[in-house]
């Protein structure tokens, strides 16, 4: 059965029920010019099906907008399937990252997802997302993590309000890794210029003040189990 590749349109759903974890793999790009080459080569290596393993639904490739990385985002139905595949293709998902000409040594980390929050912005297929910063930020453990999280959302909720009316904002995507050590940000907007300026005034004083990184991504292409 020919796989559904529409890479325009096709956005994965983040806070899918279910998705048990998602495996996020950034992958450095090693020279100027070649981030767009390395991330479409990447998005073809798990573009076909059939070559999927068991338990893996989605499949999807950003690239940051300085050129400096490549991320991958894989959701797959439960833990243990996506262990079983991380034995054949290596600690990252496909196999063969680590050899697309141009791509450096890949660094992936299995999340699991924890909270959604909604931003205000129209969603639909007319409304699709354009725009992804992506955040990461160490921690002591899970309970450290989630008491991190909810802290910081509860001070954010205080501040700007339950409806949180940023505009162009379609959602935030908290995730806590599967070890508690790390705990990952991943939101939508509608537009770069929106979130650049969501990111200038919210993000960017919080990673400063807690030792985060941070990036700013543009989806390449989305792959869907049919």
């Amino acid at each position: 059965m020919p796989h559904p590749q529409t890479p325009a349109t096709a956005r994965p759903v983040l806070d899918d029920p279910g998705s048990a974890v998602a495996l996020v793999t950034t992958v450095p790009v090693d020279g100027p010019g070649r981030p767009r080459a390395v991330a479409e080569a990447v998005a073809r290596l798990g573009a076909d099906p059939d070559a999927w393993p068991r338990g893996l639904a989605s499949f999807t490739v950003y690239v940051d907008e300085t050129g400096a990385t490549v991320l991958t985002y894989a959701q797959w139905t439960s833990e243990e399937a996506l262990a079983g595949a991380r034995k054949g293709a290596g600690a990252a998902w496909p196999a063969g990252l680590g050899t697309v000409p141009g791509a450096g040594a890949p660094a992936a980390t299995p999340f699991r997802h924890y909270r959604t929050v909604l931003g205000t912005a129209p969603t639909g297929p007319a409304a699709l997302p354009e725009s992804f910063p992506v955040a990461f930020f160490d921690t002591a453990d899970e309970a450290a993590a989630r008491e991190w999280l909810d802290g910081l959302l509860a001070s954010e909720e205080s501040s700007e309000g339950a409806d949180r009316a940023y505009p162009g904002a379609v959602a935030a995507h908290l995730h806590i890794s599967v070890d508690g050590t790390r705990v990952l940000s991943f939101s939508e907007w509608l537009s770069e210029e929106q979130a650049v300026a969501h990111i200038e005034a919210v993000w960017e004083p919080v990673l400063k003040e807690f030792g985060g990184t941070g990036s700013l991504y543009r989806h390449v292409a989305t792959h869907l189990r049919p």
